[in-house]
């Protein structure tokens, strides 16, 4: 698993390629080259954490113990926050419009 996850959107002094993205270390230093291909991964995340919440509202939806609601409850929380942390990144990336369809489309389908 990644120790951490670092997006740089700026160029930094002494970057090789000025419009290069690191995205993760656990990629071995992998870069995205363009800001299109960081709004798509950007995207896929938010996708990814959309499919996750609702899971998550699936599972709340049944009986459970006090203690497992509350867990449920937080693991929710957590997740809207990545999802509001998602859209302000897609907006920085020029895609908050793709950001808000894919929302929709989560609360519609």
């Amino acid at each position: 698993m990644a120790k951490h996850i670092r997006t740089r959107l700026l160029p930094q002094e002494g970057d090789p390629s000025p419009a290069a993205v690191t995205i993760s270390q656990f990629w071995g230093g992998s870069e995205i080259e363009t800001e299109e291909q960081a709004r798509k991964f950007e995207l896929l995340r938010l996708a990814f954490f959309l499919v996750k919440l609702r899971k998550l509202e699936e599972t709340q939806a049944q009986p459970l113990a006090l203690e497992r609601d509350e867990e449920l409850a937080f693991r929710g929380n957590l997740l809207r926050h990545v999802i509001f942390q998602q859209v302000i990144t897609l907006t920085n990336l020029n895609a908050r419009q793709q950001a808000l369809q894919l929302i929709a489309a989560y609360r519609h389908g």
